[in-house]
């Protein structure tokens, strides 16, 4: 018999492979240790491996083969990356779901959580995942998304993402790394820039030649023939773009681009070397200036090649485009100016005569812009009647209507009708202000004919925006295809609309992407909302509005803080006026409080006189059959009237009340006993009689003085004035007083004028008297409004006197010096504010609160015309 030998169920072979693989696991679980324990170190390191390395877009990793001999982690420069379970993935499920479906060799399905190691390939990667099957242990090779050829789709679509939204690869890195996802190698982002490009060029291209057939039938259809009527313009950055777009339709029908370097190039000519083989866009060697004629020329000449006949051009009057084009091209070509221009320039030309006429307000100016405007609007094609209105403007805001007509001047029939929209209603009086203006008319007559027939180029200007936002100027896309590509997608976009990328996807041979369609089709529904939003009479009618409201608001603020910034301010010889005028001050609105499940307080004051500002001499306060009274020894003498009805006087230092010496307290030892039995109760309201209009601002002036205001507010909910509650309860009554309402109401009589008498009255008082919920509350105001009213009240006893006057003198009432002084407002103020502009007066009296509510002062013309006349002749005097 045979010797049996201890070999157990297994093979020499076999053992040594299980020896092997069990070294493998080893080795792998004490790696997964180090990482969890050390996962910065350790995954900054392999970092830095990664991207020491080409991160190749394209480089599909082969599985390995046969056994296992020795650790991944051994393997010099692997590109592949073990600490797979960091950071985040972008992960196509379906594609993740059908690649562990099953192992390449045994159909055994797969596991996540066996993944071995992880290669980036930009945003994809390939995951490699062990099979667990004991007799296989294959390394199944796991793509996580898509890809067309060697190439794939999530690297494509960032690229087109990239070009989309304006931004380069540093930001879509620094974006990236914030979400901590892998970073996409530049190399990677700039070779499917040039993959999507030329698919966005193409799709561009296709755009504009649709929208040309459009722009020739809408011609055919409006003007009776195919002579289209394009405008033109440039936009500059470190290149330059100039579009062509149709005036029937408002779309691109072509575009160029001038590009004075590139990048490959110039590394060339650095190194002495000859550049490679490269897509160069280099194409201008002139100068920056020229660029826009030179487009403009090369366009139109396309178009005539085809057959297509450019008869009328819309372009400013900033370039020679017009003369070269007739020079290169065709004379017959005609020329229409850009009415935004026009106006622009008008406008700029009466800034710069601001500063030698002091007449010439903001307000001025942009009343001489809404005249013109007008004979523009009014004399489409009558170049005579562009001359006529061009007389008027240079007369008619100095009160001579020769040359007005009826139709729209008012003051040919009645000379001494005020002007709506002039400082004050009055005519200018500048002689040598209306010579500079007739100038300026008598220049743009020469130009009637032009300015009878404008055409425009916003949809140009919105189109240089378009192309802004995917070519910032601060960023240099111009070195490459970068700005070509970026030109074409604003291109496809304002053709097209957003779902262009959906067709761009389509022309790479990839899907459209449900979530792309869908945020596209809802971007198209939000915009043509806007625009059919935009075309109505409110929305302009609002626009204008909103536009008015913020120069408004712009001039006062620049009124009230005087000279800010200037060119040179800083070395000007004379004293800087740096004063500032106050912001705006309004009366406090009511603010009312509930009384349900408050506790009243009752209490009273006596005092040294009927002035808000009178000292306490006795405080009095009653809640049920508690009781708080103290005696006050005042700093300023009791009136006699006062002495009189109180009993209270001073002689020799000591309070005396009706001929017997009483104990005082001082104002701020008072208070603080009074605050103390406050605090007994919860949520406090404080009732007294008249209280609003006496007791509170005689309160307040007290704690004020021992600053102790905020222990008021955080003991105190709000007050109840019993003389408003009893007015609105008994409306019909002869006397409001409350010596009058106890012996009316409850028939009684009582000492009044002692601070403790009364208390106990008035409790008795309401408590008898039946009330509703709706009485009490309408007779309540908060604390809060207690605090603002009194700092108001205060501003009106600090400027009203310097005010006086001009009351004196009935430029205005005293009701309204109140109104002025309340606002925050004195004579220094207003009198500043007419040296620093004609309208001064104006925008501060008119300037609005936050919410638009009130105005600061009042809109009264004959006011503010009163007061703009004193200020004016007191300064030229």
């Amino acid at each position: 018999m045979t010797r049996w030998k201890r070999q157990g169920f297994f093979s020499r072979k076999k053992a040594l492979q299980y020896q092997k693989n069990s070294l493998l696991l080893s080795s792998r679980r004490k790696a997964e240790q180090i990482a969890e324990e050390h996962g910065f170190s350790s995954s900054s390191e392999r970092a830095v491996e990664r991207t020491e390395q080409e991160q190749s877009d394209s480089d599909i990793p082969e599985p390995d083969s046969g056994d296992i001999n020795v650790s991944l982690n051994d393997i010099p420069n692997s590109r592949y990356d073990v600490s797979w379970r960091e950071g985040r993935q972008v992960v196509e499920l379906g594609v993740l779901a059908d690649g562990l479906a099953g192992c390449a060799k045994c159909c055994i399905p797969l596991h996540l959580t066996h993944t071995v190691d992880i290669l980036h390939c930009g945003l994809g990667a390939f995951l490699r995942v062990m099979c667990q099957n004991t007799t296989c242990k294959h390394k199944n090779i796991v793509p996580t998304g898509k890809r067309h050829g060697r190439i794939w789709d999530a690297n494509t679509k960032l690229a087109a993402g990239m070009i989309h939204t304006g931004i380069g690869p540093a930001q879509v890195n620094g974006l990236l790394t914030a979400l901590n996802i892998p970073p996409v190698s530049t190399r990677t982002l700039q070779a499917r820039q040039n993959e999507t490009g030329l698919a966005v060029e193409s799709v561009a291209e296709e755009s504009m030649q649709e929208c040309l057939e459009e722009e020739i039938q809408e011609t055919v259809k409006n003007e009776g023939n195919e002579d289209l009527t394009v405008s033109v313009d440039a936009g500059w950055q470190k290149r330059g773009h100039c579009s062509m777009i149709g005036a029937q339709t408002g779309k691109v029908l072509d575009c160029e681009v001038r590009i004075k370097s590139c990048r490959i190039c110039e590394h060339a000519k650095r190194e002495k070397n000859q550049p490679k083989d490269h897509n160069c866009r280099q194409n201008w060697q002139g100068s920056s200036k020229s660029m826009e004629q030179d487009m403009v020329i090369s366009m139109v000449k396309k178009k005539l090649e085809k057959g297509i006949n450019i008869s009328t051009v819309i372009c400013d009057e900033d370039t020679t485009t017009m003369s070269r084009l007739r020079q290169n091209v065709s004379h017959s070509i005609t020329k229409m100016s850009d009415k935004n221009h026009i106006k622009k320039n008008f406008t700029s030309t009466l800034y710069s005569l601001k500063t030698k006429h002091k007449s010439l307000t903001t307000r001025v100016i942009r009343y001489f812009l809404k005249c013109f405007n007008y004979l523009l609007a009014q004399n489409k094609e009558n170049p005579s009647g562009i001359e006529q209105g061009l007389d008027a403007l240079g007369k008619h805001p100095f009160g001579n209507h020769s040359s007005c007509d009826k139709t729209w001047c008012a003051h040919v029939d009645d000379p001494t009708k005020k002007y709506s929209s002039l400082p004050y209603g009055k005519p200018l009086q500048d002689e040598k202000l209306q010579e500079e203006v007739m100038s300026i008319c008598s220049r743009l007559k020469q130009n009637s004919s032009n300015l009878s027939r404008l055409g425009s180029t916003q949809g140009n200007e919105s189109f240089n925006k378009s192309v802004s936002l995917k070519a910032p100027k601060n960023h240099h896309f111009s070195g490459s295809g970068s700005l070509n590509y970026r030109l074409a997608a604003s291109v496809a976009e304002k053709n097209s609309g957003q779902k262009y990328l959906v067709e761009v996807n389509k022309k790479i041979g990839l899907s459209p992407g449900k979530h792309t369609k869908k945020l596209c089709y809802l971007r198209e529904s939000q915009s043509r909302k806007r625009r059919a939003i935009a075309r109505t009479r409110e929305a302009k009618r609002r626009r204008i509005e909103l536009k008015a409201k913020k120069c408004q608001g712009t001039a006062t603020r620049e009124i009230r803080e005087g000279p800010t910034y200037e060119s040179g301010i800083d070395l000007c010889t004379e004293k800087p006026d740096y004063i500032q005028i106050p912001p705006p001050s309004f009366k406090p609105e009511l603010e009312t409080v509930p009384i349900c499940d408050q506790t009243l307080v009752f209490f009273d004051l006596e005092t040294t006189g009927l002035a808000r500002t009178s000292h306490i001499t006795q405080l009095a306060a009653v809640h049920g059959n508690e009781t708080f009274s103290t005696y006050v020894m005042p700093d300023i003498p009791i009136t006699p009237s006062a002495s009189d009805i109180t009993g209270l006087e001073v002689r020799n230092g000591i309070l005396y009340h009706h001929g017997k010496k009483v104990n005082t307290l001082s104002i701020s030892v008072a208070l603080d006993s009074f605050f103390s039995f406050l605090e007994k109760f919860s949520n406090v309201i404080l009732v007294g009689h008249n209280i609003k209009t006496f007791d509170c601002p005689v309160l307040l002036e007290a704690l004020e003085s021992c600053r102790m205001i905020p222990k008021l507010t955080e003991t105190v909910k709000g007050f109840l004035d019993t003389r408003i509650l009893f007015k609105t309860v008994h409306p019909n009554l002869h006397s409001y007083s409350q010596q009058s309402l106890a012996k009316t109401l409850l028939n009684m009589s009582y000492n009044a004028h002692d601070a403790l008498d009364d208390v106990l009255m008035l409790q008795s008082l309401v408590n008898k008297v039946e009330f509703s919920e709706i009485d009490h509350n309408c007779s309540t105001f908060s604390c809060q409004y207690a605090c603002d009213i009194f700092n108001y009240q205060k501003l009106i006893h600090k400027n009203l006197p310097s005010l006086q006057c001009l009351i004196d003198q009935n430029v205005i009432s005293l009701g309204m010096a109140k109104k002025i002084a309340g606002s925050g407002l004195d004579f220094s103020c207003l009198n500043l504010a007419c040296k620093r502009n004609q309208d001064g007066i104006y925008a501060l009296f008119t300037e609005k609160s936050l919410n638009c509510k009130f105005v600061r002062v009042t809109n009264s013309k004959r006011i503010l015309d009163s007061v703009n006349e004193f200020f004016m002749s007191l300064n030229e005097s």
